[in-house]
């Protein structure tokens, strides 16, 4: 994770005035999004693309993640998964428009049904009719229907980025990207075949599968992305080739990848922002006598500070990748995009952001008790969000085994300093000498998985049942990598603020601590290593629990947004009613 670092907080000066459109729209987190969604659109947008101003529409999504998960997924939907593409791949202006405007809502139909890995092995065509110059869609089996997609909704007109394979007589040229009208204000589109779902339990939407019966696409809606066809039909693409192609189309994830990192860390900031006032206010009966508050006990402050540790440290590495996930250069369908390696580090910061934000909501809601149980309290929902992006926008293990191929490709990592052998104290490289920890860990996991599948080439094994042999470390490799990476960025993350600080380094030696089983095992710590990093990260948060209000401020979600009965000064009141 090489991007820049940016600031990572969200200026309040910045993002109060839509604070308060947004808490009006989030009185009722059971109606339908869209009115909402497209009620932003107007006001915010005024027919530009919210996506041509980076920070604001970051500020917006993180705004929405905090009043309304639902709300925040068709947001990102729309602005990022469906105008992203659509000036990054060459859209008419007349469709970017209406999208900017929020006369259509958008969607974005990539993944299909039969297979795991179907972003890879797309199985929608696109066929072209020599005749009209126009293409005709056409699903070909049901494994190839795209699901999940939110678009089952009958009174929202929805305009969708649609991934298919171009074939021109049967020629395969590819995956391409279209925009596909679903629905308009007289109906379903003929051919398009929406079939709803039951809304789920987690994050309820309007989800369902949705199947394409030779329905014509015009030329102007295929995101042609510089690629054009001769007058005889013949496609000359500046991406290369097939698979070029491919991958060229596949890379509109980045888009999802700076939304999704946004929004998981301000909904871990939320969540902190309500759990951590309320600890200070809950009163807990002593076995000896006596009554103290919740966050008077230890174990509490390691929840709740750890919690603050994850949502900041999540913020830092979302806003790191902002720019590389969603620049978008002056005239789209340049048939390039991002370099492979700026890819992977999306990709590898969307995993990281989500594992520290699920743990963050996660470690909220085991200090809030059974009120932590219960939606009006707001952490389910977003814990919700949190577990629905293990798997969305890229599964996580997935994402991690193909990171694993690319590492044991290249060489293993310098350290910067020679590890402490075991039973010797560790270097000054950093505060609590962890760099050269994390270094090491991640060059001796090269090793072992690079040996490994040496020796399996050596014995005549099938290179793809070798590396599934292997991906165990294969898999450990790529979590030490994302570890590494992680706190070479937070300890490179510069603040004058000491309760940010304070909060980097327990974010760093939280790493540490969670991982010391792995480190001892492999002689790269010892015993009083362990004790040691757990002593300091203790020290960290008693000295938090004396500044729990800046830990709070540093959490920068704004409190009208945070609608729940532990939100409030009187819990007991709120809840009882009386």
């Amino acid at each position: 994770m090489t991007s820049p670092v940016t600031a990572p907080a969200t200026s309040a000066a910045h993002h109060r005035p839509t604070a308060a459109l947004l808490r009006a729209l989030a009185t009722d987190r059971t109606a339908p999004p869209y009115p909402a969604l497209r009620r932003i659109t107007e006001e915010l947008g005024a027919g530009r693309p919210l996506l041509a101003d980076q920070p604001r529409l970051r500020d917006l999504l993180e705004l929405t993640a905090a009043a309304d998960p639902r709300l925040f997924h068709v947001m990102f939907l729309h602005h990022c998964m469906t105008v992203g593409p659509a000036l990054d791949y060459g859209a008419q202006p007349a469709d970017v428009a209406a999208l900017a405007s929020g006369a259509r809502i958008g969607a974005a139909l990539m993944t299909e049904l039969g297979r795991g890995n179907s972003s890879a092995a797309i199985r929608t065509e696109a066929r072209l009719d020599r005749a009209s110059g126009d293409f005709v869609l056409h699903t070909p089996e049901p494994g190839a229907a795209k699901y999940p997609v939110n678009a089952a909704d009958p009174d929202t007109p929805r305009l969708a980025v649609v991934s298919a394979r171009l074939r021109i007589d049967e020629a395969d040229h590819g995956v391409f990207l279209f925009l596909v009208e679903l629905r308009d204000a007289r109906g379903t589109t003929p051919g398009v075949t929406v079939r709803p779902h039951p809304p789920t339990t987690l994050l309820p939407l309007d989800y369902a599968t949705v199947r394409f019966d030779r329905v014509r696409v015009p030329r102007h809606r295929w995101l042609a992305d510089g690629a054009a066809l001769t007058a005889d039909g013949r496609l000359h693409d500046p991406a290369g080739g097939p698979d070029a192609r491919t991958r060229r189309s596949l890379g509109m994830s980045r888009f999802a990848c700076g939304a999704v990192t946004a929004g998981l860390a301000a909904a871990a900031r939320a969540a902190v922002a309500l759990a951590l006032p309320h600890a200070t206010r809950r009163i807990t009966a002593e076995r000896g006598g006596g009554e103290r508050t919740a966050l008077d006990h230890l174990d509490q402050q390691r929840l709740l500070f750890g919690a603050a540790a994850d949502a900041y440290a999540a913020t830092v590495l979302a806003r790191r990748v902002t720019a590389a996930a969603w620049d978008v250069p002056a005239g789209g369908g340049r048939g390039d995009g991002p370099a492979p390696e700026v890819m992977r580090t999306l990709a590898l910061t969307k995993v990281a952001v989500s594992r520290l934000a699920d743990r963050a909501v996660a470690r909220c809601r085991s200090a809030t008790g059974a009120l932590g149980f219960f939606s009006e309290n707001r952490l389910v929902d977003y814990q919700a969000l949190t577990t629905a992006f293990q798997s969305g926008c890229g599964d996580n293990r997935m994402i991690l085994l193909d990171a694993a191929r690319s590492l044991a490709a290249a060489d293993a990592p310098v350290p910067p300093d020679a590890p402490a052998p075991a039973g010797e104290h560790g270097p000054a490289s950093d505060e609590d000498g962890l760099t050269p920890l994390f270094h090491a860990h991640e060059g001796l996991l090269h090793g072992e998985l690079t040996t490994g599948l040496a020796a399996a080439a050596e014995d005549g094994s099938d290179p793809a049942d070798a590396w599934d042999e292997h991906s165990r470390p294969a898999r450990a490799l790529a979590t030490a990598h994302l570890t590494r990476t992680a706190a070479d960025a937070l300890a490179a993350h510069a603040t004058d603020d000491p309760v940010a600080a304070e909060l980097l380094r327990a974010a760093r030696l939280d790493r540490a601590v969670t991982g010391s089983a792995r480190y001892l095992l492999s002689g790269l710590a010892t015993p009083d290593h362990v004790r040691t990093w757990s002593a300091a990260l203790d020290g960290v948060h008693r000295r938090l629990r004396h500044r729990t209000d800046d830990v709070v401020a540093l959490m920068d979600t704004p409190p009208e947004l945070l609608d729940a009965p532990i939100a409030g000064p009187d819990y007991v009141t709120a809840l009882t009613g009386g």
